[in-house]
């Protein structure tokens, strides 16, 4: 696999965790000895400088060789083209996000559509959704949409609703809700399908109502969000939200040499048969750029509150939205496991994923001798029955990584105590033998893998009124549990376990330069361990200031 021509390069620290069955280079100096894209070599830096005298030494002094971070299901596309509006997440009151709001209004010609992204309405408005009245009080000379952090709903003003061409007499789209007061208007708050028909291209039934972005800006916001995963050790990302816009981009940037980060894509269901016409099944790509399945929608949102639960929600009647009717869901297991690729259906809600294990079995029966593993994207609710079969189907779980820290408050709202011992559930999974990636979302939670890992380790709530609470102790896991998930368990969810995950022979050389070593250091400090320097293929993408040595 090494580069013909290409001199070794001999990377060393004071520890090296491989992840491999021993996950320590147990020698006096440890060191990777990398050619090209790949490491040829681990042993003692002594050795192998003896064996390699021409080799170049990168030495990292008392830092910590990790491999690199793997968040198998995140939204880099997604999250580029939301640069183009305002971050909300920062704000703290309803006065705030709306004064937000105003500042870029006073910059936006009118007429031209005001978008507010990462819309966290547990922190700004009280739990208590915006309406079009209150986005009507910032402008009535700019259509706004408003995007929970969640991604699946979202709120428009008047001029926005009239952009849009919805009026109370509007009928909702199959797998969506436009809400209306008791007096039968609209509010402004779109749910599910009605969202993504306004803003997401790869899930939007026709044109979306949000115009297209020119290439180079979409090209710069791209570079830049990649940047900022490097920045958190990431040096692999599953794209889940991957139409044809976003593909053709990722394509370009990969073209021109501009993907700093692995991609495993992730190809929504509306377009599945013109990418299965044109040969783009599970594995087509190479190691940068790769498909990786074929995502799918059965509910809404944990932490938006619309994921499809058998119990109702905390003190309603309400047990969630199922956002694909169980006759297509069938349908579409059946085709795209005959076709041997993978579906990576999100479903966060108990109800919902039993929905998804009835159409993986009806269609692992009707076609036995395909054997590929279907993923369960966030995979919130869990009991052991659930489990069992996923287990009997090989599923893969991709649960959230950082939700307990980062979102403990509405948790608690929604499902209680109770119920949280067996979400997100590490543990349960673990214990039942079923495959785990780490993921965050992002930009529904933060996307920095060593805030996933601490909130995987000591489930504490870190933000809100229950910071320091302990939530759902019975799925904590150990560090290196933790850190097995965003590694070794990410590549085998993305199918690329044999080349990716570890510090071997015969591995891409992606790896992570840490200030302190995460299986030894406090769990709950795990966030403030400092990244020095981030490898992708035996190069750095990202450098710190700070000298690590």
């Amino acid at each position: 696999m090494a580069s013909a021509g290409q001199p070794p390069v001999l990377v060393t620290a004071r520890r090296i965790v491989t992840m491999a069955d021993e996950p320590y280079v147990n020698t006096a100096r440890p060191a990777l000895a990398i050619q090209g894209e790949w490491v040829v070599d681990v042993g003692d830096l002594g050795d192998l400088r003896r064996r390699m005298p021409g080799a170049d030494v990168v030495d990292f002094g008392d830092a910590t060789i990790v491999p690199g971070f793997n968040d198998a299901h995140q939204h880099p596309t997604m999250t580029a083209a939301n640069q183009r509006g305002v971050d909300m997440s920062a704000a703290s009151s309803r006065a705030d996000l709306l004064e937000m709001l105003r500042t870029r209004a006073r910059d936006t010609p009118p007429g031209q559509w005001l978008l507010g992204t990462r819309y966290d309405h547990g922190r700004s408005s009280g739990g208590t959704p915006l309406t079009r009245s209150d986005l009507d009080e910032v402008t009535d000379a700019h259509p706004v949409l408003l995007i929970n952090i969640g991604a699946h709903w979202g709120v428009l003003n008047s001029a926005g609703l009239a952009t849009a061409g919805l009026s109370d007499d509007s009928v909702p789209p199959p797998g969506g809700e436009l809400t209306k007061d008791a007096a039968g208007h609209l509010t402004g708050v779109v749910h599910e399908q009605a969202l993504f028909d306004l803003a997401y291209p790869s899930l939007s039934r026709g044109r979306p109502v949000l115009p297209d972005q020119d290439l180079e800006a979409a090209l710069a916001q791209l570079k830049s969000t990649l940047r900022a995963l490097n920045a958190a050790g990431i040096t692999s990302v599953g794209d889940a939200m991957v139409g044809p816009t976003e593909l053709s981009l990722l394509q370009e940037a990969h073209q021109r040499g501009e993907l700093t980060t692995r991609v495993n894509a992730l190809l929504t269901y509306r377009h599945v048969d013109t990418f299965h016409a044109a040969g783009l099944r599970t594995g087509f790509g190479d190691n940068w750029l790769r498909i990786g399945g074929v995502k799918a929608f059965a509910d809404g949102a944990v932490a938006g509150g619309t994921c499809l639960v058998d119990e109702p929600f905390e003190g309603t009647n309400d047990h969630g939205i199922q956002t694909l009717g169980t006759d297509e869901l069938n349908e579409l297991a059946f085709r795209v496991h005959a076709a041997g690729s993978r579906l990576a259906i999100h479903a966060n809600g108990d109800r919902a994923i039993k929905l998804v294990l009835n159409a993986l079995e009806q269609a692992r029966a009707a076609h036995p001798t395909i054997k590929t593993a279907h993923r369960i994207e966030h995979c919130s609710m869990v009991d052991a029955e659930i489990l069992a079969r996923m287990k009997a189907l090989d599923a893969i779980a991709v649960p959230f990584g950082s939700y307990v820290a980062f979102h403990g408050d509405k948790l608690l709202d929604y499902y209680g105590a109770d119920r949280l011992e067996r979400m997100f559930a590490h543990r349960s999974m673990l214990d039942a033998g079923v495959a785990v990636a780490g993921s965050s979302d992002f930009p529904c939670g933060p996307f920095e893998p060593l805030l996933g890992l601490a909130s995987c380790v000591t489930r504490l709530s870190t933000a809100g009124r229950t910071a320091g609470r302990v939530l759902g102790a019975s799925q904590q896991i150990s560090a290196r549990e933790a850190l097995a998930i965003y590694t070794t368990g990410s590549a085998h969810a993305a199918g690329e376990a044999s080349f990716k995950g570890r510090l071997e022979v015969g591995n891409l050389a992606d790896f992570v330069v840490l200030s302190d070593d995460p299986l030894e250091v406090d769990p709950k400090h795990l966030p403030d361990v400092h990244i020095h320097e981030t490898w992708v293929g035996g190069q750095a993408v990202w450098r710190d200031r700070e000298d690590p040595s």
